[in-house]
């Protein structure tokens, strides 16, 4: 893949980790599914009967307002499932040794050390968080857009740390996910996630460009 279609891939991902939105699902269905799932077939070692829950075999009325509730049930029902979708939460609030709070290290807490180091690379980019997003800038819509982003102005060594630094709790998401029996186009939806940043990992590790780092100790 080209950096360029990189770029439009984690822009598409992003948009199918927002809630469902019927006119992207529908084009979702009728014009990228199958193309997404071959490649990802192919990459997986022909395992596509893995992600053929993206297809979604309803695509009407009836499908997508089961694929609503469905996102409404995983990851915005506060008195129910709720998986979240924000790295903090994943992670000890912070690290910081000075921090006295009796919380510091617990997770499950918004705005931690990743959500603040997040504003700060937004920041220093010249890119503005949503107000929808405002108390979670590492929100995995925002993080998904932001690898966009990196990929799309070729900072692929940038791309590669971010990665490694921000989107390491993927494997707890696709975990959760498991657990509750997700509908199968986020099992699948995770699953394509978690092989791309995978794949993605091993090729810039073998990788040297020359471009400039984003150094956040600069920030």
């Amino acid at each position: 893949m080209t950096s360029e279609e990189k770029a439009d891939l984690c822009q598409l991902l992003a948009i199918l980790f927002a809630p469902p939105d019927r006119e992207a699902i529908k084009e979702w269905t009728e014009r990228r599914g199958f193309s997404f799932v071959e490649a990802f077939g192919k990459m997986g070692k022909g395992n596509e009967t893995l992600f053929r829950g993206v297809l979604l075999e309803d695509p009407q009325e009836n499908g997508f307002e089961r694929l609503r509730s469905e996102y409404f049930r995983l990851f915005e029902n506060e008195g129910g499932v709720k998986i979240s979708l924000v790295e903090s939460c994943y992670k000890p609030w912070t690290r910081d040794p000075d921090c006295l709070l009796p919380f510091a290290r617990e997770k499950g807490f918004l705005m931690g050390d990743s959500a603040l180091h997040l504003s700060a690379l937004y920041q220093y980019c010249g890119l503005e968080v949503p107000d929808l997003f405002k108390g979670m800038p590492d929100h995995l819509v925002l993080e998904l857009e932001f690898l966009s982003f990196l990929y799309r102005h070729g900072r692929e060594r940038e791309a590669r740390r971010f990665i490694e630094d921000h989107l390491d709790w993927i494997p707890s998401l696709v975990e959760m996910c498991q657990s509750v029996q997700a509908h199968p186009f986020y099992l699948s939806l995770v699953e394509l996630l978690r092989l791309f940043l995978d794949s993605e990992k091993v090729r810039l590790e073998k990788e040297e460009h020359g471009e400039k780092e984003i150094d956040p100790t600069e920030l």
